[in-house]
């Protein structure tokens, strides 16, 4: 399994893993749904992720160390989602440490029970996390999950760059030009 299932923009990736971060408080899991424009054909790879819904505000009880997420919270969830024209494609959670595999709790009971639902594992509570490569990435075919990991798990779950071109300049270049303004400036007074 090579081909990206899931897009999401660079900085709402990192706003994710930031918010993951302070709602886990770097003692607790903490997770998400990953939401999929429903207008976006379902068979169409990758499927861009346009919001998320944190597990914790779809069921407040259920940050517990570990996550028990409630009957109730899948209702809101998928009241949301038909409100709003999405779907949920997949979810992530965070573990402490670096471990990013699925757990026996995680594979034998998701958060969705569907074939070509991808499930993503965060380490360290997600704390620090800026790319695809740190995730444990789990894809559900056939009943059964596949794992990936790395630059594998990267190809699955691509972070794209949204800006306008001319917003991404290097870090580089910002930097040279910072540098050298500043010094022409000086020349000229002397």
């Amino acid at each position: 399994m090579n081909s990206a299932r899931l897009s999401i923009d660079a900085t709402f990736f990192a706003e994710l893993m930031g918010e993951l971060a302070r709602r886990g408080q770097g003692r607790r899991e903490s997770g998400a749904f990953l939401l999929t424009d429903r207008a976006h054909p379902a068979d169409t790879l990758p499927q861009p992720v346009t919001a998320v819904a944190f597990y914790d505000d779809l069921d407040p009880a259920c940050l517990t160390g570990g996550i028990t997420f409630h009957a109730t919270g899948y209702t809101a969830l998928y009241a949301r989602c038909r409100r709003e024209g999405l779907r949920v494609s997949g979810d992530v959670h965070t573990h402490p440490y670096q471990r990013v595999g699925q757990s026996p709790t995680d594979a034998n009971h998701p958060m969705v029970a569907l074939d070509g639902h991808v499930a993503l594992i965060a380490p360290r509570y997600a704390a620090g996390v800026t790319s695809a490569a740190e995730l444990g990435v789990h894809v559900r075919h056939r009943g059964s999950w596949t794992s990936l990991y790395g630059p594998r798990a990267a190809e699955v779950v691509q972070i794209r760059d949204d800006r306008p071109a001319k917003t991404r300049a290097p870090a580089w270049r910002q930097l040279l030009a910072h540098l050298t303004m500043p010094q022409r400036r000086h020349r000229r007074n002397r």
